[in-house]
């Protein structure tokens, strides 16, 4: 019998070469853990369990902080508003029931939280399990205070800022033990963004300071559940990819094709860190009417730079869906036998 898609994507996850190339929309399927606690999950205004207010936005099917709408300016004031949900408080047996029969897809469309129409599970596929975790600390202080305050703080006050890490990153690792106690996944998808298009929003030495310390903890502890740790950060993070590798993480995306070193990074990290995404989403995959040949250009372009060696997945994630139709076109004319046709090395 052949790998199933599941088994040939922890192929790609344990850096190895896989039969063929795992691609997001194909071989992977994704749950969330409590989602309305990281954030309103409707279709109108609403807070999450931390009390920030969201705000659904149509254009990008997702609810963004509530412009003007934050609970404190000085980071100094942060242990005053800072509110975390009682993770004991929660009813995870029923929790875990719902999110694993919820269609995950259906809500990155605008559809909501609603179950899978056939009344199927992520535990009746034979895909990848992964368990995305939005909102990670950085991505939460900037909820919290509104993302200028929070640069400024980090600038002005990164001692304060350390702190509040150790006790986020010290929730975030609770809420991951849940999760391995309660939903049989393979991956933890952990959320944080620390990149613009061009730079990061804070220096990579600062990054070293206040956050790398605390995200080992937390990768330290998915390991120790036995879960496979894949970091998301959108932006430009080539500063901190060998970090990455250091601290442990299993893999990176969506490693938009701002970082364009990535072909002559990955074969020196691809060993320890397996490499998802590449794509250019804002100038091709995410532009409205864009073109089937120049998203097929696209495919190609990052498949041919980043898959040879294995430990790589295909990750375009992005905020429109049109170019899927001509991404799979390709995905199945070229991806699925690239490895196949002397691509081995």
């Amino acid at each position: 019998m052949g790998l199933t898609p599941r088994e040939n994507a922890l192929m790609a996850y344990r850096h190895q070469i896989p039969a063929y190339i795992p691609c997001f929309f194909t071989d992977v399927i994704v749950t969330q853990a409590c989602p309305s606690m990281e954030r309103y999950t409707g279709h109108s205004v609403g807070k999450d369990f931390f009390g920030v207010e969201w705000t659904y936005e149509p254009n990008i099917h997702a609810p963004m902080p509530t412009p003007g709408k934050i609970m404190f300016e000085d980071i100094e004031d942060w242990r005053d508003y800072l509110k975390l949900p009682d993770l004991d408080a929660i009813d995870w047996e029923k929790q875990a029931d719902i999110d694993v029969h919820t269609d995950f897809m259906a809500f990155v469309m605008g559809a909501g939280i609603v179950p899978f129409q056939d009344g199927s599970s992520i535990y009746d596929t034979d895909k990848l399990r992964v368990c995305m975790i939005l909102n990670g600390p950085f991505e939460r202080l900037h909820s919290l205070m509104g993302f200028e305050n929070a640069l400024v703080a980090l600038a002005s006050d990164p001692e304060e800022c350390n702190a509040y890490f150790e006790t986020m990153f010290n929730w975030k690792i609770e809420y991951i033990k849940k999760i391995a106690q309660y939903y049989d996944v393979d991956v933890i998808n952990f959320h944080d963004d620390y990149g613009a298009a061009d730079r990061m929003f804070m220096s990579p030495d600062l990054w070293r300071q206040i956050i790398k310390p605390h995200l080992k903890r937390l990768v330290d502890a998915v390991h120790e559940a036995g879960l496979i740790y894949q970091h998301h950060s959108c932006g430009y993070v080539e500063p901190i990819l060998e970090d990455m590798a250091e601290i442990g993480v299993d893999a990176i995306d969506t490693l938009q094709a701002c970082n364009k070193n990535l072909a002559q990074i990955k074969p020196r990290l691809q060993d320890r860190l397996t490499f998802c995404g590449g794509f250019d989403n804002q100038g091709i995959l995410d532009v409205p009417g864009v073109s089937a040949e120049a998203v097929k250009k696209e495919y190609r372009r990052v498949i041919d730079s980043l898959a040879p060696g294995g430990s790589y997945v295909i990750y375009p994630i992005g905020g429109a869906f049109d170019f899927v139709p001509a991404f799979l076109e390709e995905h199945f004319q070229y991806g699925m036998s690239f490895y196949a046709q002397n691509h081995q090395q």
